[in-house]
Parts: structure tokens; C-alpha cells; sequence
């Protein structure tokens, strides 16, 4: 659980308006499943599974509690005309021994300016990833393996851009391996 803790403290540090804490678990979703495109294996770690508005880390409520009791996050609610509309988690102090790598950082950015306000349209921007969290069936563990890398978490080798009609047409060549 401890990197799972220092990951959401770096996103959340990156997120000056904080994150709504269904945000923060399609951001850690995908931070993960990007890295693992990568380097078969996870930044966190963690398990996920699959609720109704989100895939979900399994100890994600555990580490915002212990964040939250040591002073390294708050929750601030977010106040609009018809009441409190849910809670913004935001960064106060970092923990001590970051054990985050310098590629952890580097896809949890990526992943982050995908995301620069809320985490909608996920299908446009990770849609294998979408793809492999929607198939999963409701309150499954969303799974992440080697065995299911060339049917679910595609390698990209090539985009390209095709004007066609006035429309944007992305075309995605895929390696199979």
C-alpha cells in the first residue's frame, strides 16, 4: 500500500484544484495500466475492480484514511447552489522516502495532461485500457496479464491523422505479438 500512497500523493501534488476521489482512481487506473503496457507490471501494484462509475484500487479508501490521519491530504467540499455535490481531495505535505521511480513520474504525467480537469472521454484517450475496465464484469477484479496483452492492451507503433470530410479520423496501427 505504500506506493499506492505515494502516487496519489505525486497526482495530487500535480493537481493544483485537487481531485475528486473517483477522478483519482481512473487516474491511478490508468497510470497503471499505461505502465504496464510498458513494463508488464503495475506502478502500485494494487488490485481493481470494477464498480459501477469506475474501475476502482481495491485499497484506495484505506491509503486516503491513513493519508488523511497523518496530515498529508484533505477532503474540502465541493459547495454548489443545490448543496455539497461530493468532497475535493487536495495535497498538503509529502511523505517522507518517496520510492516513486523517475518512469513512474514520467507515465503519471503522461496520464495527468491527458487529464488536466476532470477524467471524462477515457475511451478517446486510453481506449484499449477503457476497453479492458468496461469488458470486466461489474464488482470483478479488473484484470492486468501478460495473456491478455494482445487482445485487450494493444502496442501502438504508428498514428497518423487523415482529414476525411471535415472530420478527424485517427488511425491506429496495431502490432500483434
Amino acid at each position: 500500500m505504500e506506493k499506492l500512497c505515494h502516487a496519489i500523493l505525486w497526482i495530487l501534488e500535480k493537481s493544483p484544484n485537487g481531485r475528486a476521489r473517483l477522478d483519482l482512481a481512473k487516474l491511478l487506473y490508468y497510470s497503471d495500466g499505461v505502465h504496464f503496457q510498458k513494463h508488464a507490471e503495475m506502478i502500485t501494484r494494487g488490485e481493481y475492480i470494477h464498480l459501477e462509475d469506475s474501475p476502482y484500487p481495491v485499497k484506495l479508501n484505506e491509503a486516503l484514511l491513513f493519508l488523511k490521519e497523518k496530515g498529508h491530504i484533505d477532503a474540502i467540499p465541493k459547495i454548489e447552489g443545490n448543496g455539497i455535490q461530493g468532497f475535493t481531495l487536495r495535497f498538503l505535505r509529502p511523505m517522507e522516502g518517496l520510492i516513486l521511480s523517475r518512469e513512474d513520474k514520467r507515465v503519471m504525467m503522461k496520464v495527468l495532461e491527458a487529464f488536466r480537469g476532470r477524467v471524462v472521454d477515457e475511451n478517446r484517450h486510453y481506449p484499449n485500457l477503457y476497453e479492458n475496465y468496461v469488458v470486466t464484469p461489474l464488482f470483478d477484479s479488473i484484470p492486468f496479464s501478460v495473456d491478455r496483452i494482445n487482445t485487450k492492451i494493444h502496442v501502438l507503433v504508428q498514428k497518423s491523422l487523415l482529414n476525411l470530410s471535415g472530420k478527424m479520423f485517427r488511425v491506429l496501427f496495431e502490432r500483434s505479438e
